[in-house]
C-alpha cells in the first residue's frame, strides 16, 4: 500500500467520525498482545502467517528509494537478525544524523512522516501474527535519548524518538478513518469486495486493540469502538445515515477484539466505576443509546455481555463470523470476571 502523507496534526475529537472521504491476545485475563484470534473470512490471506512476502519490501524499495536503509532494517528485524533494540536504534540513525546538502536537497517532503507512515503500513499490512513483535519494535524506541535532526522536520522541531512522533495521527487520519458504514458502502455497490473489506477492516480494529493495550493510544479508543457497537439502539438503524448504522458484520467482531484485548481493563474499571466523561455520546444522555449512566460499572459490563450474547444467537440474522466472535467475546469476559474473582478470593484468604 502506498503511504501517504496526510496527517497535519494528531487526531482529537473523541466522538464517532462520519466519512467525508470518497468512498474509494487475548488478555488471558491480562492485557497481553501476544495472542491474536480474529477469524478471517473465507480465501482471505492466513493472519497466523508468519512471514511477510518478500515482495513487500521490494515495494516499498521501489517506491522510496531514499529510505533504504530504514527497509533493510525491518526486512532484518523481521528475519530476526536484529533484536527490537537494535532495529529501533538503526532504523532511526539515517534521519537522526544530519544530512548532506546533496542528500538535503533531494528530500521533497517530510521525511520523518514517510518513515513513520512505513511503521504504521506494516502495523496494517503484516500478518497479525508478527503484530506482537511490530510492538516490540515501537516499544523500543522508548530506550532512544535523540530525535530526528530539524532539517528532516516540516514545522515540528525538538521533537524526540521515544515519543514516536506522528504515528497518532498517521494511524488514525491515515490508514484507520473509515467508520464501518464507510466499508459497507464499498461492498454494497461492490459485493465481490465483501470478504476483502471486511477482512481488512477487522485486521486494523484488531491492531487497534494491540495498540491500545500495550499504551501507545488512550483506553478512550477502546470505549468508544465497544460503546457504539453495543449500546447504540438497534432499532434505530433505519432511521439513521449509512455510517451511523450498526453494521453487525462489522462492529460485533470489531468489540469482540477489543473485549478480547481490553476486557481485563473493561472490568476493573467497571469493578472501580470509572467516570466515561470524554464522550459526547452520553453526556447529556443520547436517545440513540440504551444505557444512561456516564462511567463503567458492573451493570455496563453485564449489558455487553447480553448484547454480545444476542449476536451470537443470531438473534438479528447475524453471519456466521460475527456469531462465532460474539461467542467468544461471551467466554472472554465470563473468564475475565472468574479469573478476577478467584485472584480477589486468593487475597482475602
Amino acid at each position: 500500500m502506498p503511504l501517504t502523507n496526510n496527517s497535519q496534526a494528531p487526531f482529537e475529537t473523541l466522538e464517532i467520525v462520519t466519512c467525508s472521504l470518497p468512498n474509494n491476545l487475548a488478555d488471558t485475563m491480562s492485557n497481553s498482545t501476544a495472542n491474536s484470534t480474529l477469524l478471517a473470512p473465507e480465501n482471505m490471506p492466513d493472519e497466523s502467517n508468519q512471514f511477510v512476502p518478500e515482495k513487500w519490501f521490494t515495494d516499498q524499495l521501489q517506491a522510496y528509494k531514499y529510505h533504504t536503509t530504514e527497509i533493510d532494517v525491518l526486512k532484518n528485524y523481521h528475519d530476526k537478525r536484529l533484536t527490537a533494540t537494535e532495529a529501533a536504534y538503526l532504523f532511526t540513525r539515517p534521519l537522526t544524523i544530519e544530512p548532506t546538502s546533496d542528500h538535503r536537497r533531494s528530500l521533497m517532503r517530510n521525511e520523518l512522516h514517510i518513515v513513520m507512515s512505513l511503521l504504521v503500513c506494516a502495523l496494517c499490512e503484516w500478518p497479525l501474527a508478527r503484530t506482537p513483535d511490530l510492538i516490540d519494535f515501537l516499544q523500543a524506541f522508548e530506550s532512544l535519548q535523540d530525535g530526528p535532526h530539524e532539517s528532516m522536520v516540516h514545522g515540528n522541531k525538538g521533537l524526540e524518538w521515544k515519543d514516536l512522533p506522528y504515528l497518532d495521527p498517521i494511524w488514525r487520519n491515515d490508514y484507520c478513518w473509515e467508520v464501518p458504514g464507510c466499508v459497507a458502502e464499498i461492498y454494497y455497490q461492490h459485493p465481490e469486495r465483501r470478504n476483502h473489506e471486511i477482512a481488512q477492516y477487522l485486521k486494523k480494529q484488531d491492531v487497534w486493540a494491540q495498540l491500545v493495550a500495550a499504551g501507545f493510544f488512550t483506553s478512550t479508543d477502546a470505549y468508544l469502538r465497544v460503546l457504539w457497537a453495543l449500546e447504540q439502539r438497534p432499532e434505530l438503524n433505519d432511521t439513521m445515515h449509512l455510517y451511523d448504522r450498526i453494521i453487525p458484520e462489522l462492529h460485533v467482531p470489531a468489540a469482540a477484539s477489543w473485549i478480547r484485548t481490553m476486557g481485563r481493563t473493561f472490568y476493573e474499571d467497571a469493578i472501580n466505576g470509572k467516570m466515561l466523561d470524554n464522550f459526547a455520546m452520553l453526556k447529556p444522555p443520547s436517545p440513540k443509546m440504551a444505557l444512561k449512566c456516564d462511567h463503567m460499572c458492573k451493570d455496563r459490563w453485564a449489558f455487553w455481555e447480553k448484547r454480545f450474547t444476542e449476536f451470537a444467537n443470531g438473534a438479528g440474522g447475524e453471519d456466521e463470523l460475527t456469531k462465532k466472535e460474539a461467542k467468544a467475546a461471551v467466554e472472554h469476559m465470563q473468564a475475565v470476571v472468574k479469573a478476577w474473582e478467584m485472584e480477589n478470593e486468593s487475597i482475602a484468604g
